[in-house]
């Protein structure tokens, strides 16, 4: 009975962990980041308090990035591949919105000094090619993978 009692708290307290962990941003004001502007949870792009999942802005599922909650097929808006955000299912050169390289987030399929919109150096997204604390928008506290990325762009409205 008591093994039976502490296998179950030892597995509920795991599934709290593992449920609160979520990656959260913060935003800048050149020199200290203050409020939680947005946060990471399942997957979701969230408002920073709230649970409502039906809040969230987009979904990511592997590296395909959808509009809402929902995370289907219908509602794909973006593709991540070879370190480039597509449009819808991105087949073509053309649908290419954005490129990631060296740590810097360019216009279209571009990797030239002029068209770097941002930069992402040490989970802190900064404006422009420069890494200077003035330049510093929004901290993101925790891992994320390159779409989880665009989507926190996309939701705080950096990237459109």
């Amino acid at each position: 009975m008591i093994i039976r009692q502490l296998v179950l708290s030892i597995g509920f307290s795991f599934c709290i962990i593992m449920c609160n962990a979520q990656i959260r941003v913060f935003s800048g004001n050149g020199h200290y980041f203050t409020d939680m502007v947005l946060r990471l949870d399942n997957n979701r792009t969230l408002p920073p308090f709230g649970y409502n999942v039906n809040d969230a802005f987009y979904t990511v599922i592997g590296d395909k990035i959808m509009k809402g909650p929902m995370g289907s097929e219908f509602d794909l808006v973006y593709t991540v591949r070879d370190n480039k955000l597509y449009t819808g299912q991105g087949m073509y050169t053309s649908q290419i919105a954005y490129t990631f390289a060296n740590n810097k987030i360019y216009k279209g399929d571009s990797n030239f000094e002029l068209d770097v919109l941002y930069n992402f150096r040490e989970n802190v997204i900064y404006a422009g090619s420069q890494s200077f604390s003035t330049d510093a928008l929004f901290l993101v506290e925790g891992e994320i993978t390159l779409a989880q990325l665009f989507a926190i762009m996309l939701s705080l409205d950096l990237l459109a």
